[in-house]
C-alpha cells in the first residue's frame, strides 16, 4: 500500500485499518439484525427508530470528550476500551430476553463508536506526514466502507438463511473483542504530546477558537449532510422511481463502488504528491455533488442516464477525491498536542451532518417531490463549494 512505507508506524496502521474493518462489521453486522423481524419477535418501528437515533446521539454528544481525553492519556487506551464496549454492546443485544432495555445498550453502542472514530483518525494523523497524510486518510474510509458494506450485507444475507438473529450478535461480539486483543498486540502508544496537566474544557475551546477549524464548518458539514440525504433517501428513490432490474442494480452500484474505491486511492495520492488539499476537496465536492443531483433528477427517466453510464463511474472516480483531502487537510491545521480534540471536534461536524442531511431530505422530498430533493442536494452543493473559497490552504511544513 502506497504511502505506509513513508511511516515508523507501518504495523500499527495495517492493525488499525485491519480492525477497523472487524469492529465496522460487527457494529453493522448488529444493526441489521435489530432492524430484523426476527429480533425479539420483531421490534416496533418505533423502537427499531429509537435505537438508531440513540446510538448517534450518544456518539455525538461524547465524541469530543474522548478526542480530548485522548490528547491527555494517549489513543491507545481508549481505542482498545471503544471496542470492548461495542462488542459488550452486541453481547447485551444478544442475551436480553426484553426490548425495554435496548436503549441502554444503544448508549454503550454510541460510546463505542465515539470512542473508536476520534481515537482512529488521532492515530493515523500522529503517524502521518505531508507526504502520505491524505493516503492514510483515505485507506481508513475504506476500511470503514468494506466493514459497512459488508457487515450489513452479511448480516442480511444470513437471516435470509436462517441463521438465529441471537446466533449472528454473538458472532457479532466474539468478532469485536478479537479485535480488542489484536488491538492490545498490534497497536503501539502513536501520541508523542501526551499532557495529563491539561484540561479537557482547555484542549476543546483551543480547538474551537482556531479561525481556520470554524471556517471549515461551512463546507464540512453540507457535504455531510449530503451524505446523509443521499443514504437515508436512496431506497425510497430506487424502490419508487427507479425501473431497474435486480441485475442492474448490481451492475450500477458494484460500478459506482469500485470508481469510488480507485478514486480515493488515486486522488490521496495525487493530494501528497501535489502538496495541495483544497483543489481536490471542491473536486471531490463537485464529483459527488453531480451524481447524486443526476440520480436524483433522472430517477424518473433513469434510461436517459444510463445509456450515457460512462459518466456515472466517472463521477464516483471524481467524488474519491473529497474523503483523503478532506482528512489530510484537517490534520495539516491541528497541533499534534490537540489533535484528538480536533478529530472530536470533526466527529461534532460529520453527527451534525448526520442529522441535518436526513431531516433535510424528509422535508424537501415530502413537502415537493424529486424536485424538491434536487434542488435540496443543489444547495449543499452550492453552499460547501463557496465555502471551499474561504479556506486558507493549510500551511505545510514542506513549503515553508
Amino acid at each position: 500500500m502506497m504511502g505506509l512505507r513513508q511511516s515508523e508506524h507501518k504495523w500499527t496502521l495495517i492493525a488499525l485499518y485491519f480492525v477497523t474493518i472487524l469492529m465496522r462489521a460487527s457494529f453493522y453486522v448488529t444493526i441489521a439484525v435489530i432492524q430484523s423481524s426476527g429480533y425479539l419477535g420483531g421490534l416496533t418501528d418505533w423502537e427499531v427508530a429509537g435505537v438508531m437515533i440513540v446510538y448517534p446521539v450518544t456518539e455525538l454528544a461524547t465524541v469530543s470528550f474522548f478526542g480530548s481525553y485522548s490528547d491527555k492519556i494517549g489513543r491507545r487506551p481508549i481505542f482498545i476500551a471503544s471496542l470492548v464496549m461495542t462488542a459488550t454492546a452486541a453481547l447485551c443485544f444478544s442475551l436480553t430476553p426484553t426490548s425495554s432495555i435496548i436503549y441502554v445498550f444503544a448508549v454503550i453502542f454510541g460510546l463505542g463508536a465515539a470512542a473508536q472514530v476520534t481515537t482512529s483518525l488521532s492515530i493515523i494523523a500522529d503517524s502521518s506526514s505531508e507526504f502520505n497524510r491524505a493516503r492514510l486518510m483515505g485507506y481508513y474510509d475504506l476500511s470503514t466502507l468494506m466493514g459497512l458494506a459488508g457487515g450489513y450485507g452479511l448480516g442480511v444475507i444470513l437471516l435470509e438463511f436462517g441463521v438465529l438473529p441471537v446466533s449472528i450478535l454473538l458472532a457479532a461480539s466474539l468478532t469485536c473483542f478479537f479485535a480488542a486483543g489484536l488491538s492490545v498486540i498490534g497497536i503501539k502508544e502513536t501520541s508523542v504530546t501526551i499532557r495529563h496537566d491539561y484540561r479537557i474544557t482547555e484542549l476543546l475551546r483551543k480547538v474551537a477558537s482556531d479561525r481556520r477549524i470554524q471556517l471549515m464548518i461551512p463546507v464540512y458539514v453540507p457535504i455531510i449532510s449530503l451524505y446523509g440525504l443521499v443514504i437515508t433517501k436512496a431506497e425510497t428513490i430506487i424502490e419508487e422511481h427507479f425501473a431497474l432490474t435486480a441485475t442492474d442494480m448490481l451492475v450500477l452500484f458494484g460500478m459506482l463502488g469500485a470508481a469510488l474505491f480507485a478514486g480515493i486511492i488515486t486522488m490521496g495520492h495525487l493530494s501528497d504528491r501535489l502538496m495541495k488539499r483544497r483543489p481536490f476537496i471542491v473536486l471531490g465536492l463537485v464529483g459527488f455533488g453531480v451524481l447524486a443531483f443526476l440520480l436524483v433528477a433522472y430517477a424518473g427517466d433513469f434510461a436517459a442516464l444510463w445509456s450515457i453510464w460512462p459518466v456515472l463511474p466517472l463521477l464516483g472516480f471524481v467524488a474519491g477525491a473529497f474523503p483523503p483531502a478532506a482528512m489530510a487537510y484537517l490534520t495539516d491545521v491541528s497541533d499534534p498536542e490537540s489533535r484528538g480534540s480536533t478529530m472530536g471536534v470533526y466527529s461534532i461536524f460529520f453527527g451534525s451532518g448526520m442529522i441535518i442531511g436526513p431531516a433535510l431530505g424528509a422535508f424537501a422530498y415530502s413537502g415537493y417531490g424529486l424536485p424538491g430533493l434536487g434542488v435540496a442536494v443543489a444547495l449543499l452543493i452550492l453552499v460547501a463549494v463557496v465555502g471551499t473559497y474561504f479556506m486558507p490552504e493549510a500551511h505545510l511544513p514542506v513549503e515553508e
